[in-house]
């Protein structure tokens, strides 16, 4: 089975870097297919990054799963546009920052504009909220940003991406709430 899923957010929110320490870890594991993808631009600031996993078992389905990050810049709209084209899951990455409050819930609403425009519904669409950045000191707590940016209810991990931690905890829950709506919808038609 093949899988596409998108890491969205805010500029800065951590996606690029979730994706480059899920790269290493599954690398070791030799369940990497190719080399990892980072395009900038020119103020370094990440386009996309595109990471391929092959031949990796999950819940005892083969799976190969295409991984790509969303540029957090609104004036790249188009592009995300682009990238989120045939989704099959979605990771909302949310910088925890009290200060990135407000850019992280109209990065939500852009997110849900643009599925609503390919014919799908966020709220009805397999997510996994990652609230990264748990160690800066103005941290916002969880229960105020479950009420904020997890609409749906769904699973979320407290994350610091930049070591680590979180960041297969955040893989795996994607790809089984994936498989769980990719089975239902299978039952349904």
């Amino acid at each position: 089975m093949k899988l596409k899923i998108v890491y969205f957010g805010s500029s800065l929110a951590g996606k690029s870097t979730n994706i480059k320490h899920l790269y290493s870890i599954l690398k070791e594991k030799n369940m990497v297919k190719g080399e990892l993808v980072t395009v900038e631009t020119e103020e370094n600031r990440t386009l996309f990054v595109e990471m391929f996993i092959s031949s990796i078992n999950l819940f005892g389905i083969d799976l190969e799963i295409k991984l790509l990050t969303t540029p957090g810049q609104f004036r790249l709209h188009p592009l995300r546009k682009a990238i989120m084209k045939g989704v099959d899951g979605l990771v909302f990455v949310v910088d925890s920052s009290a200060e990135r409050e407000r850019i992280n819930f109209l990065v939500m609403r852009e997110t849900a504009a643009v599925l609503k425009e390919m014919g799908e519904d966020l709220l009805n669409f397999p997510v996994v909220v990652q609230y990264n950045k748990r160690d800066l000191p103005d941290a916002m707590d969880i229960d105020t940003m479950e009420m904020m940016y997890n609409p749906w209810g769904t699973d979320y991990v407290e994350a610091v991406a930049i070591e680590g931690k979180g960041v297969l905890e955040t893989f795996t829950k994607i790809v089984k709430n994936v498989l769980i709506s990719k089975n239902a919808k299978d039952r349904v038609i």
